[in-house]
């Protein structure tokens, strides 16, 4: 009987785990087919591409410092819960659980960031609920951004909305200020969807006041750096920088909410052509040029940290000593 019992959940798994698999390969088709019908008039401005390094590095550089923010925000939230980390395990913790952001689901990074917390020392309500919410606010503020800056991309992608898109930026303020009080409640359902428990402490709401801002700014952070990135590629880039953070942020949101395709990986690069085409940003060679190596640069950008602690076993000291048998 009990055998016999376990098999149906066994059977679910797997019919679950087949059909992600085969909705990412859909999705992924699907992007790649885009992305090729541009592929011969991007070869061209690849052959003839001369990147100014300089710019490259420097746009690295502001990525980096956006990471810092996150990494600052996150031992806000814990320390609502009366635990501390030092900054530096804390951007060890923060760079080993964004290796996870490539594994399909994307919960993997959120389980890892709890894990590898209560690993140093941080009780496991602290540790699980940080992470949840730090994600839910991260994703709640790309959405923010893309309300008050991406005026301009729903008129270009989507015109039959144009007369409402005036109404984007109210909805972004309004949203900002909403968010330290609707973060509870998508943290209940978020863990009635995962199966994880929620933590049952109401943070303040200086507290998640403080991590919307630093998530915002974040966002701002990273479009700017990718439109240096855009500039050090091709010389001819421009134009509003707040377009291109709405882009950047809408793209990448759209490709993590791909849930079952690792990184966002073609849904992220989609976007970001349509983007940059529709606000004229750039034409679509230029635009899948910039997508393809955006995406070589951000994946370098969010692996190299977290590969570099795991090198050199920095991550190692995280774990807790086994406790003495005989004490």
């Amino acid at each position: 009987m009990t055998r016999h019992a376990g098999r149906p959940p066994s059977v679910r798994r797997a019919v679950l785990r087949a059909a992600q698999v085969a909705i990412a390969g859909a999705i992924l088709w699907f992007a790649a087919d885009r992305l090729a019908e541009e592929w011969d008039r991007v070869r061209p401005l690849a052959a003839d591409l001369t990147p100014d390094w300089a710019g490259v590095v420097g746009s690295a550089g502001v990525v980096f410092a956006t990471y810092a923010l996150l990494v600052q925000s996150w031992r806000v939230l814990l320390s609502a819960w009366g635990d501390r980390l030092p900054f530096g395990v804390a951007v060890c913790i923060w760079s080993v659980s964004n290796l996870g952001r490539y594994v399909p689901g994307k919960l993997w990074s959120i389980g890892a960031m709890g894990v590898l917390a209560q690993r140093a020392g941080v009780s496991p309500v602290a540790a699980t609920g940080s992470a949840v919410i730090g994600t839910l606010v991260n994703l709640a503020a790309s959405l923010i951004v893309v309300c008050v800056a991406g005026q301009g991309v729903v008129e270009a992608l989507f015109p039959h909305l144009a007369g409402w898109s005036g109404a984007l930026p109210v909805a972004g303020v309004l949203g900002a200020i909403l968010v330290p009080l609707v973060v509870p409640l998508a943290t209940g359902l978020f863990a009635r969807l995962t199966g994880r428990s929620a933590p049952t402490r109401r943070l303040p709401f200086r507290t998640l006041g403080v991590v919307v801002v630093a998530n915002v700014a974040s966002w701002l952070g990273y479009g700017l750096a990718f439109r240096w990135l855009c500039e050090a590629l091709t010389p001819s880039a421009g134009g509003d920088p707040l377009a291109y953070v709405a882009v950047f942020a809408g793209s990448y949101l759209a490709g993590y909410l791909a849930l079952v395709v690792p990184g966002g990986l073609g849904v992220r690069e989609v976007f970001l052509v349509a983007g940059l085409t529709g606000l004229h940003l750039a034409d679509a060679p230029t635009a899948t040029l910039l997508a393809v190596a955006s995406r070589l640069w951000l994946t370098v950008l969010e692996l190299a940290p977290g590969l570099a602690f795991l090198a050199v076993g920095a991550a190692r000291p995280l774990s807790r000593p086994a406790p003495d048998a005989n004490a």
